[in-house]
């Protein structure tokens, strides 16, 4: 009698109801590998392997448990990226510890409101400015002063707030609205401000907050996308509590990279601090190290002011952009095209902070180019550290692609 392969891996691995996916991975044809069926109780194991690919290769099974959840109830298929699952680190004190966060873009919000067979349609996002504007202010019919709200912003700045409302159905079958305001102040992602020191001609921080990632550029758009998110969790908390929208979450990944940065640091100064230095030789003109026969910079000379954090400037900003390119497997024409053709300038035009907007926006897909390949390169950037600080060399990230 032939011994199947089924029954081999029922007598050499231990079952449990969240490992048995044997009648799972028995698929008709390739495309059902990654499909989530009805039936399924958990991941199959062509599944976790995907899962491993976008980030959850560590994650613990509760974890997991609960993503699969999310996913099946939702109907959004994560490996159309159609929501992500996103580890971050929090302190309590002077413990850390890990935390997931289901996320999800705009139309995945849509999709999941549609789906539900409540929703009659969505109205704005608007837009208003500043609270001591009196432009953004009017008086009613009644009388009272009221806020204006405009479904296009054409203001030379950004707005203050942006406001949606979702028309559908309630659970008990009326017709209602739900309407959130997202404050521009309380959503928009900043950075410290550094600039040149006109003594010492070095960069320092001013003490003064600027506006990071996209946000300096496409805010009327991300603030809109917050405000729909928020009303149609109001609308749909069933479906939908516990689930963020991207933009929701720039915030948090800040913190992320500030705690980030502070390890990176630490682990700097201990590493500092525990290397051996080799006793120099003193001798006319300056000092020669022993290992090395290298003269040696003296403090009159400035020499242990550069350090890995100092800000960078433009010329190390492009060669960060080469060495994004190479490691995503692209080109620098083909990773700023939308830039050039929105700003009208050339790379080579773009000044330190085009260039710092450009790779803030791209630091999350160079990190998942790099995860595999280079982990500890993948770290470096998520702590806010730049490739080419790490290896000087823009080729030693390059991807290589087969040709046939």
């Amino acid at each position: 009698m032939t011994t199947t392969q089924q029954d081999r891996l029922a007598d050499t691995e231990p079952l449990t109801p969240l490992t048995d996916n044997r009648a799972q991975v028995m698929i008709e044809n390739p495309d059902q590998v990654l499909e989530i069926t009805g039936a399924q109780r958990f991941w199959t194991k062509a599944q976790r392997s995907a899962l491993a690919s976008i980030g959850l290769a560590n994650a613990p099974t509760h974890e997991l448990v609960a993503y699969f959840h999310i996913c099946k109830s939702t109907g959004l298929d994560p490996f159309r990226r159609e929501i992500y699952y996103i580890q971050r680190k929090r302190r309590i004190g002077k413990r850390e510890e890990l935390y997931y966060t289901a996320q999800t873009g705009i139309d995945g919000f849509r999709h999941i409101g549609q789906r539900s067979g409540r929703f009659i349609r969505r109205v704005g996002p608007f837009w208003t400015g500043p609270e001591d504007d009196p432009a953004w202010w009017t008086i009613g019919e009644d009388g009272i002063n009221r806020r204006r709200w405009v479904d296009v912003w054409l203001g030379k700045g950004l707005p203050a707030a942006a406001m949606c409302r979702i028309e559908h159905y309630s659970i008990a079958g009326d017709r209602t609205v739900s309407q959130a305001v997202a404050l521009f102040s309380e959503f928009a992602v900043t950075k410290d401000e550094w600039a040149n020191n006109p003594h010492t001609g070095e960069g320092e921080r001013t003490g003064n907050k600027v506006l990071s990632g996209l946000w300096p550029t496409m805010g009327v758009h991300m603030i809109g996308k917050v405000a729909e998110a928020q009303a149609w969790r109001i609308g749909f908390p069933r479906e939908l509590t516990g689930i963020y929208e991207h933009d929701e979450m720039g915030r948090a990944d800040q913190e992320q990279r500030e705690l980030a940065r502070e390890d990176a640091a630490a682990r700097r100064r201990t590493a500092r601090e525990n290397a051996t230095v080799p006793e120099p030789v003193i001798i006319q003109g300056g000092l020669v190290d022993t290992t090395t026969g290298e003269n040696q910079p003296g403090e009159q000379d400035g020499g242990d002011q550069l350090s890995g954090d100092e800000p960078p400037g433009a010329d190390e900003l492009r060669a960060e952009l080469r060495a994004y390119a190479n490691a995503m497997g692209s080109t620098v024409t083909t990773l700023t095209q939308r830039w050039r053709k929105s700003s009208g300038k050339k790379i080579g035009e773009a000044t330190v902070e085009d260039l710092q907007q450009l790779l803030d926006g791209l630091r999350d897909h160079a990190v998942t180019a790099l995860r595999q390949r280079h982990p500890d390169a993948a770290e470096h950037l998520t702590a806010g550290g730049l490739l080419v600080r790490l290896n000087p060399a823009v080729n030693a990230w390059l991807t290589t692609v087969s040709r046939h």
